[in-house]
């Protein structure tokens, strides 16, 4: 018997209907900010994925953030040109610097599974959205995509989400922040965990997954980029938070918000909630404009955000928020005689033209075992199929929702049927 696979996906048809509800969802409300679905490819380009997460990193750092990517192997363990998607932004890039024109813009999401490795190095699946509008650098798109991840997350239930904002600053105003922030870290060398201290002092602004207090505590202590800002981004920022206060989005400044990547510029966000006493992260975002250039050649400024749909799903199933499935109109076709077999199929045929589900019973069979297996299926309604019945020219219909049965001529078998859909969905 083959092994189940730790941290990868196995969706059976009882939760298959509630991430459809989920994408539902998401479609829905996308559609009313006129973003456009795309597909990415689950197979990605190695060279251009690790340009890609490198962009903007020193050697070291870039070094650990590849050795999260599930790359696929030859026989002999040199490492191939394909890599699984760890995540859409770089491949979107990739597809729109093909087709951008200046002052054009470009609204477009994804959903689906993404590949990497955890703390443990072990290779994990994850199911996430990525929504990114690209081509514009104004202080509005950023608004636009921090509001919209705070309508789906409300959209799908989880309406005490709130919004924690930060700015990175820029590639003038950065450089002082990673000066103090490297001094500082010098300074408090033996209050920090050895990795803690070597990710920080490569890069001030990562997130270290660190979860010893003593670590947080001191780097919490340390120096605030806001404090370096320059007159533009400390204008910019205050816009920012100006508009979702009048937007009634539930912010906070978050002094310390980290990212795993180091493309972001400006405004970064996350996507919170309390859970069991802890911050939940859900997803989170914000502004990326030199990321094209790095590894396309051309600049395209752009905002996006993510959503781990995993913890969404998660937190969803917790809470009972799924609707109740409401189980779709079938009827059971049964015959208790081989020579009326093709009479089944063409009764199943007629009833699937007017969008009826029917279920066809695999073997010839008494009537309480025919019964036993329409409850199973969820079917309200039978059709029963007699050799005797059929000399009379009717068949048997078996309502097993009200608890009836009548003998019906042949042809008045799919109106009848039609009768009893009406009458269940108006219950």
């Amino acid at each position: 018997m083959p092994v189940k696979l730790k941290n990868f996906h196995e969706f059976m048809p009882e939760d298959v209907w509630k991430w459809k509800s989920i994408e539902s969802k998401i479609d829905q409300v996308l559609a009313l900010y006129n973003y456009q679905e795309i597909r990415l490819s689950i197979l990605q380009d190695y060279d251009v994925l690790h340009k890609g997460i490198t962009a903007l990193m020193d050697d070291k750092e870039a070094f650990q953030a590849v050795q999260q990517v599930l790359n696929l192997s030859s026989p002999d363990n040199n490492i191939s040109l394909l890599s699984l998607r760890p995540e859409g932004t770089i491949s979107v890039l990739h597809h729109i610097a093909k087709i951008f024109k200046p002052q054009g813009t470009h609204r477009l999401y994804y959903h689906g599974p993404m590949f990497r490795k955890d703390k443990r190095q072990n290779p994990m699946e994850f199911y996430q959205l990525g929504v990114e509008l690209l081509g514009s650098d104004s202080i509005l798109s950023e608004n636009e995509i921090i509001s919209l991840g705070m309508k789906i997350c409300t959209e799908l239930g989880l309406k005490e989400t709130k919004l924690e904002l930060n700015s990175y600053g820029c590639q003038d105003c950065r450089p002082k922040f990673f000066n103090e922030m490297r001094k500082y870290l010098s300074e408090h060398q033996n209050e920090f965990c050895k990795s803690c201290y070597n990710d920080l002092m490569q890069n001030p602004l990562a997130d270290t997954r660190c979860v010893q207090e003593h670590c947080l505590h001191t780097a919490f202590q340390g120096p605030r980029i806001q404090d370096f800002l320059c007159k533009k981004c400390h204008a910019d920022f205050a816009k920012v938070k100006k508009i979702q206060a009048n937007l009634a989005n539930d912010y906070s400044v978050n002094h310390y918000l980290v990212k795993n990547f180091a493309y972001y510029n400006e405004t970064v966000f996350d996507f919170v909630l309390e859970y069991q006493d802890k911050k939940l992260v859900l997803g989170g975002g914000g502004r990326y404009d030199h990321l094209s250039g790095m590894i396309t050649g051309k600049k395209i400024p752009a905002v996006g955000f993510y959503l781990n749909l995993d913890i969404i799903f998660a937190l969803m199933n917790q809470r009972d928020i799924f609707l109740s499935k409401r189980e779709p109109f079938s009827v059971y076709v049964c015959s208790q005689s081989s020579d009326l077999e093709i009479m089944m199929l063409q009764i199943s045929q007629e009833l699937q033209t007017h969008n009826i589900i029917t279920i066809l019973s695999p073997s010839i069979s008494d009537t309480e075992t025919d019964i036993a297996n329409a409850t199973s299926f969820n079917c309200p309604v039978m059709i029963i199929l007699r050799d005797e019945n059929i000399l009379d020219g009717k068949a048997l219909i078996r309502n097993l929702s009200k608890g009836y049965q009548s003998y019906v001529p042949l042809n008045q078998i799919i109106s009848e049927i039609l009768i009893a859909r009406k009458a269940l969905q108006q219950e």
